[in-house]
């Protein structure tokens, strides 16, 4: 996934130096760039949040988005070991449930909690106290723009990227559950 996230990097450069976002206003993308968050989901957007640095000639080239190949490495080097390490027989919550449990359940709530704040920010632009009226006048009108638009909008990035977070969440809670249960019959 590191080879073809750097390949719409590059594209992504391509895109923009054609002009795709001449004339389009703010809020915007190029769509290899959005097709790169769909790919990716969090790691694309929280990746860049890693404090290691990539060369700037090399950050030029893949459109400033190079310092984000660290965590999309990551992500999936953590999700190849979960599949591994379960086609196995070696999964975490096999050998010590309970603290898989409890490692499970923080991940489903980080996770629900970022897919929450996502919505927010899609549907709630400016968050106070009326953000539920903000809700109902503005999530329609945004979910026909990613459904007019679905590779040009970062709302579409961040629909997207909240929905790898609600699948991530249910993956988590779907582990505790089966930690717990596998921790009540170790201590029967």
């Amino acid at each position: 996934m590191s080879v073809v996230s750097v390949v719409l990097m590059l594209v992504a450069e391509k895109q923009e130096q054609q002009g795709m976002l001449r004339k389009m206003g703010t809020g915007y993308e190029v769509p290899a760039r959005v097709l790169n968050s769909v790919f990716n989901g969090p790691s694309f957007f929280f990746g860049g949040l890693i404090p290691l640095t990539i060369p700037d000639s090399i950050d030029r080239v893949l459109n400033h988005d190079g310092n984000r190949l660290y965590g999309i490495a990551g992500f999936w080097f953590l999700i190849g070991l979960s599949i591994e390490k379960r086609a196995k027989g070696r999964a975490i919550d096999q050998f010590h449930p309970i603290r898989a449990g409890v490692l499970f359940t923080f991940a489903a709530l980080v996770c629900g909690a970022l897919a929450f704040g996502g919505f927010l920010s899609v549907s709630c632009p400016s968050p106070n106290m009326t953000c539920w009226e903000q809700i109902s006048r503005h999530l329609g009108p945004t979910l026909l723009i990613v459904i007019k638009y679905p590779l040009r909008t970062t709302y579409a990035s961040t629909v997207w990227v909240m929905l790898w977070l609600w699948a991530l969440c249910v993956y988590f809670v779907r582990r505790a559950f089966s930690a717990a249960m596998r921790s009540t019959r170790i201590q029967s």
